[in-house]
């Protein structure tokens, strides 16, 4: 492995040695090279340590939107040994807090937008907040045009033109000390990133990984692109997935600052602004989810782009690509005169990202790809045999990019593995090359526009609300987002519109907005296996019945 025995912060650094003058990140304008970079990085680390006196083996809270403090904050972290707590950045303040206390997190930095959300309830929390802002990284021109035009509910909050959050502390003010913070030697096994998702039985947990596990995925980059390591260098690739999600992390950021070739991070997708972007930046390598590439053939400005030549490959995860969009997507860029296309991956959040992908040397249609190097992909049974070509079963996966585990729930741990191998809850097969094709999920989790959506979730929430009896999320199709939450409701109401708009409100309240339901329909009574379980297989072939949906 290329970054063997070294952290984020030493890999990236390592990486870039003898390209300091070429850029890291373009952010709204701004170009930060990787020799400002790694001084910003080393700044935000004597701040870290010996302004908030954070030590090894601390947890820390960041819930950002893709903005330069994002990286600066994870590498800054990583340099000093801490351990990263990723989280969705629109996460509601309950859930904060509960993180918070879960993952015994020291500090939690927030973006302005989320505080401004539930000011009152932060405030509860202030003394551990630090908050960060979108304008700290944006040129003077771009900064003015954004504090005119700040959503004014937020500019009502902040009290003034330019004010703060009274009672919060806001990271900007800290000023290094000017003391030189040595990087910390540990070992590499050390969890040194949480992220937030499902289990591979789709309960949602927190899953621990390690440097190894991220340097591991990012060293085959040249594999993924087939093409050499030097070809990358001087180009860009666009980051609009989130960093709290390993994929958007991993593929769009760290492989970017491990392979010399920026960073060109987007706080919210839009394919108007990737076109924009896309005159301005070296844009040679996306990733995305379905949705996304959708979007893009929707756009006239991305899809008539003469930038579109410099595009040297793309990736989809996160969900199964229509074919009819991958073959859309490759003819825009073939017309556009670009060898790009799109390519397949598969991953999960226990493995980082991706563990088996397509690539422009290696692919075949309808398939996930083949396992990357150093890693084994095998089909098991049930009863846990390795099956043969073709025979559908368990995706199975053993390598460096292993999570440690999920944090404090060694029973969970334990039912993931077998014989070595992480067991994926997905189910497919393999050819007799090796390429792996997806047939459907075990687990109970819904895919909203890529971000995993967990049914037991909102039906826990749910079932709270005064005259409930019990409810069933099941996914339903959504034309925007490709999938969407449908909620099976039993309950005593006077009012069935009310009590729509309270299970609603309290859903819009508590839950990230992929899991709010799009439809409710109240039923008499759930549907019950044998064994008295909801039957939620059930309701999901009726539904998909009453859709005219094939049911898998």
């Amino acid at each position: 492995m290329l970054f063997e025995n070294m952290s984020l912060y030493e890999a990236s650094l390592f990486a870039n040695k003898d390209y300091k003058n070429g850029k890291a990140i373009y952010y709204q304008g701004t170009k930060i090279t990787y020799r400002k970079f790694f001084k910003l990085v080393e700044r935000m680390a004597d701040i870290l340590v010996n302004r908030l006196n954070i030590k090894k083996g601390d947890v820390i809270l960041v819930a950002q939107p893709n903005i330069p403090d994002t990286l600066i904050l994870i590498y800054a972290l990583n340099k000093i040994g801490a351990v990263t707590n990723l989280v969705h950045p629109f996460t509601p303040f309950n859930q904060i807090r509960a993180i918070i206390n879960k993952t015994n997190s020291k500090y939690a930095f927030l973006f302005e937008q989320r505080i401004a959300k539930e000011v009152e309830k932060y405030r509860d929390l202030s003394s551990m907040i630090y908050v960060t802002r979108i304008e700290d990284y944006l040129p003077i021109g771009k900064k003015i045009i954004y504090h005119t035009f700040l959503n004014k509910d937020i500019r009502k909050k902040l009290g003034r033109f330019r004010g703060k959050f009274k009672g919060f502390n806001y990271l900007h003010d800290l000023k290094p000390t000017g003391k030189k913070v040595p990087t910390v030697k540990g070992d590499n096994k050390d969890t040194s990133i949480l992220l937030h998702s499902g289990s591979t039985t789709g309960a949602p947990k927190t899953i621990c990984l390690n440097n190894s596990n991220f340097n591991y995925i990012v060293s085959y980059a040249s594999n993924y692109v087939s093409m050499p390591r030097k070809d990358l260098r001087g180009g860009g690739m666009v980051s609009f997935l989130p960093s709290f999600h390993g994929f958007g992390f991993c593929m769009t950021m760290h492989m970017a600052l491990t392979n010399c070739f920026a960073c060109i991070l987007m706080p919210k997708f839009s394919a108007k602004e990737l076109a924009k972007i896309m005159k301005k930046t070296p844009v040679t390598l996306m990733c995305g989810v379905p949705t996304a590439f959708e979007n893009l053939l929707k756009c006239k400005e991305f899809t008539t782009s003469k930038k579109l030549k410099k595009f040297k490959v793309c990736f989809c995860g996160g969900d199964s690509l229509n074919i009819d969009i991958k073959k859309q997507f490759d003819e825009v860029m073939a017309k556009a005169g670009s060898a790009c296309r799109v390519y397949e991956g598969y991953g999960l959040t226990e493995a980082v990202a991706v563990n088996v992908i397509n690539s422009p040397d290696f692919h075949k249609d309808g398939s996930i790809g083949r396992a990357i190097p150093e890693a084994e992909v095998v089909i098991m049974s049930e009863d846990g045999k390795k099956l043969k070509p073709y025979e559908v079963g368990e995706i199975a996966i053993k390598s460096p990019a292993i999570m440690n585990g999920y944090l404090n729930d060694l029973d969970a741990t334990k039912k993931t593995f077998f014989d070595g191998y992480l067991l994926t809850g997905d189910l497919g097969y393999m050819d007799n090359e090796g390429y792996i094709f997806f047939k459907q999920r075990k687990k109970r989790v819904i895919k909203v526009s890529g971000v995993g959506v967990f049914p037991t979730e909102i039906e826990q929430l749910v079932d709270h609300i005064p005259g409930v009896h019990g409810c069933c999320a099941i996914r339903i199709p959504d034309p925007r987002l490709q999938s969407a939450v449908k909620l099976f409701v039993v309950a005593d109401y006077f009012d069935e519109e009310e009590m729509k708009e309270n299970i609603l409100s309290t859903c819009r309240k508590y839950l990230i907005r992929w899991a709010v339901p799009k439809e409710i329909e109240f039923i008499k009574e759930l549907p019950l296996t044998p064994l008295n379980k909801m039957d939620f297989r059930k309701l999901q072939e009726e539904e998909n019945k009453k859709r005219g949906i094939l049911n898998e």
